[in-house]
């Protein structure tokens, strides 16, 4: 807990300073599946002053399509960009993109202002003023980049020459996939363990939970396009579940274009745009979604509904699940811990079993728990059961664009010291002995200087300040950096704390090459080629990496030597082997094969090498890192009881956070196209709310549009209220992606972010952060 809690209101700002566009024919034309067609009729594009600094030659029209892909969200869809003398004017998808079938949702024409944003960084900044805080100027003077990368390479090179590069910590947001390699391969040059992600604070229950089960420790890929049913745990499929444009595209599909549509159940504590559009909405008790999934287990168990074939071919420990789920999770008893009643449990367990095939979708809303593992297993579980594990219509196992095989990096001793030193997450130690990276953890390790203090740190499109839980800590822990380099193309809260800001190019301006989170099965990459010339003075994350390694020298310079020599290239050198280059450019995607089904023989990376509903992987995990344990139910599926953060009489409603469709992904959110319709569900925009039932709000005297105060044992924040029927009368939620106090005439003190009230916790195997087991009071401000 902080000394001190501080308070933090809302507030708008004034329509003049926004642009103009109708809420009423946005709304009806973008419903959806049909979102990223219409907005860009609708949108009236910005003023010729905002929209490009290139200057164009009177009379002469001169027109290209330039084929390039997203970055807004992790999605990454296949675009094509409408160039008019030399001026990005317009964006859609690249229809040859399987992907998102030539579609892209509305976050993709939002790209135009994050290009043309009048906020973005125009050259290299050199802070003056040490000190450093929330609220302290930096007092930043411009300077070249020759002497900014100078003085940063100056400040590697010193702590590789005193043997101590593990002193050095990465952190990364939303990049391009080829970016997120160069990160990657400086790290292990340079002789670092630590490359933090920010995609780890949101995910990592998920993966873990599918890997006790399966052994593969990676996003679930769904094939829904071609399924009967689903049962949708805590995913919101239709605003943030990734690939989100595919999403919205299978959705079409599967409930408008077929002539017997999917049935979809949403189990949820709130009535998101995905409920809203299902066929039934269950408000379940926060925390509760693992005994819902053994529940539905038991009566699919019982009754004989499960898929016999697969369970006796290609599953270990069903046995023992079987019992479990018999002896405990009856949905009488289920009920009770829940709020679903029996018979809707036993319902909606027969339809899922009778509706082959049938997916059991597990999404942030159940990972991000402190038993969010064990929430994502039992779910995960139930694929298997109705033998919806690698087959038309379930669970499939994503394919990889096949890049050419880069190098191992040249390493010294003092990188093969510094890389064996231990990592400042603590991941895969008995702390989180699951956990690829342990995001949120690093705050307090700087705090701590445990395992060892930082001298450096640089954040490549990172904005931790905002996206994680007890974000108070992230501001402490860059005060304290002795040096800090932030790149990112405009003034984030990250960036407040910076030493040295080098303005990066958006991703309409850079080289790079993509690929989809899994969601299609079949491998697509894309392309990212300059649609325009970078704006100002800005630069590539990876030619800022080259250079940076170049000025380094040794080993350091020696690995990025024969890769490419720059973006371009290094892209080139990793994508000619799937296609010509020319074609590569020209075409802006490349393909690979159809899916194939049925792989058991090679799907599975566990000790029995078939599905496992005990897990071995986990047992030997945990053997190795000296946590054996006696009861064999820790390998099983099944539910915990969750420890809220705060008392139930002190702080009764449990806080629950949600990304809206339009929040964009790169830390930013300074688009007005975006902010004037943030809150789709609620047709608002530029502010967020704190959501609350009916029934809650007539008990605590609270009206809707009332100022109130929402309250945790760490910190308030000051909100307006919005009464509403669709939330669980025990929850309040509140969306991200607004509060920011950093730069930018469109975000700046617009709403709240309610991160400044959640606590620290985590599913201990995994490290995932947890977001949803803080509790609070709401009161009247």
């Amino acid at each position: 807990m902080p000394a001190h809690k501080s308070d933090m209101s809302s507030s708008k700002k004034g329509k003049g300073d926004r642009f103009s566009i109708n809420r009423r024919t946005f709304l009806k034309a973008s419903a959806f599946t049909g979102a990223a067609v219409a907005a860009s009729r609708i949108i009236k594009y910005p003023e010729a002053s905002l929209v490009s600094s290139q200057p164009s030659t009177e009379g002469v029209i001169t027109e290209r399509w330039i084929t390039t892909s997203c970055l807004n969200c992790s999605t990454r869809c296949a675009t094509q960009v409408r160039v008019v003398n030399g001026k990005a004017v317009k964006i859609v998808g690249n229809p040859l993109s399987q992907v998102s079938e030539g579609e892209i949702c509305p976050r993709g024409h939002i790209g135009l202002q994050v290009l043309y944003d009048p906020n973005r960084l125009s050259v290299p900044l050199k802070r003056t003023n040490p000190a450093k805080g929330r609220g302290v100027a930096p007092d930043w003077v411009p300077i070249s980049w020759s002497q900014a990368l100078g003085e940063v390479s100056a400040r590697l090179k010193a702590l590789r020459d005193e043997a101590q590069p593990h002193q050095l910590l990465l952190l990364h947001g939303l990049n391009t996939s080829s970016d997120e390699d160069m990160i990657y391969r400086f790290a292990a040059a340079y002789g670092t363990p630590n490359v933090v992600s920010g995609d780890t604070l949101e995910n990592e229950a998920a993966k873990s939970g599918r890997w006790l089960a399966d052994g593969n420790s990676s996003h679930i890929a769904y094939d829904f396009g071609q399924t009967n049913y689903i049962l949708v745990f805590g995913a919101d499929i239709l605003e943030y579940e990734k690939p989100l444009a595919r999403n919205l595209r299978m959705w079409g599909k599967i409930r408008r274009e077929r002539p017997n549509r999917a049935k979809v159940v949403v189990i949820d504590r709130r009535y998101s745009v995905t409920a809203a559009k299902s066929d039934r909405w269950l408000p379940v008790n926060p925390g509760s979604d693992a005994a819902l999934a053994m529940a539905l287990a038991n009566v699919i168990i019982s009754e004989g509904l499960y898929d016999t074939d697969f369970i006796s071919g290609w599953t270990t420990g069903f046995d023992e699940y079987k019992e479990l789920a018999l002896s405990y999770y009856s949905p009488q008893r289920v009920a009770a811990i829940t709020g679903i009643e029996t018979d809707t449990i036993r319902q909606i367990a027969r339809e899922f079993a009778r509706s082959r095939p049938a997916i059991a979708w597990a999404g942030r809303g159940v990972a991000a728990w402190p038993n969010g593992t064990y929430n994502s297993y039992a779910i995960f579980c139930l694929n298997a059961l109705v033998g919806s594990i690698d087959t038309p219509g379930g669970v499939i196992y994503q394919e990889n664009p096949g890049y050419r095989d880069l190098p191992e990096p040249a390493e010294d001793d003092i990188a093969r010291a510094g890389k064996d030193k231990p990592r400042l997450d603590f991941g895969k130690t008995s702390l989180f002995p699951a956990a690829a990276a342990v995001a949120n953890q690093v705050a307090d390790s700087i705090l701590n200087d445990d395992p060892y203090p930082l001298a450096v740190a640089i954040g490549f499109n990172s904005n931790f300040n905002m996206s994680a839980p007890g974000a108070w800590r992230w501001d402490a822990a860059l005060k304290k950096l002795p040096y800090y380099v932030h790149l990112a193309p405009f003034i984030s809260e990250m960036a407040e704390y910076a030493d040295i800001i080098l303005p990066s190019s958006t991703f309409l301006e850079e080289w790079g090459y993509d690929h989809s989170p899994p969601g299609s099965g079949f491998a697509e990459a894309k392309i990212k080629q300059p649609v325009v010339a970078p704006l100002d003075d800005s630069k590539g994350v990876a030619d800022t990496i080259f250079e940076i390694a170049s000025r380094l020298g040794g080993t350091v310079a020696s690995s990025f030597a024969a890769i490419g020599g720059d973006a371009q290239g290094f892209v080139r050198y990793r994508t000619e082997t799937l296609m010509p280059w020319s074609d590569f450019r020209e075409k802006g995607v490349w393909l690979g094969p159809a899916y194939q089904y049925h792989k058991y023989d090679r799907i599975f990376k566990t000790p029995s090498r078939k599905f496992e509903f005990y897990s071995g992987n986990l047992e030997n995990l945990l053997k190795r890192t000296g946590q054996g344990v006696a009861s064999r139910l820790v390998y099983l599926p099944h539910y915990e009881e969750v420890k809220f953060l705060g008392d139930e009489l002190s702080y009764p409603l449990v806080l629950s956070t949600y990304q809206p469709l339009l929040n964009i992904e790169n830390g930013n959110q300074n688009y007005p196209w975006a902010q004037e319709f943030f809150l789709v569900m609620h047709g608002s925009g530029w502010t967020n709310f704190v959501e609350m039932n009916s029934q809650t709000a007539r008990s605590l005297g609270i009206r809707d549009g009332e100022m109130v105060w929402v309250e945790s044992l760490f910190n308030r924040i000051k909100v307006r209220a919005r009464v509403t029927e669709g939330i669980h009368p025990q929850v309040v939620a509140i969306a991200v992606g607004q509060g920011h106090y950093a730069a930018g005439r469109w975000q700046q003190a617009i709403g709240v972010n309610p991160n400044e009230i959640i606590g620290v916790d985590y599913d201990r195997f995994s490290g995932q952060s947890s977001f949803f087991n803080t509790r609070v009071k709401v009161y009247r401000a």
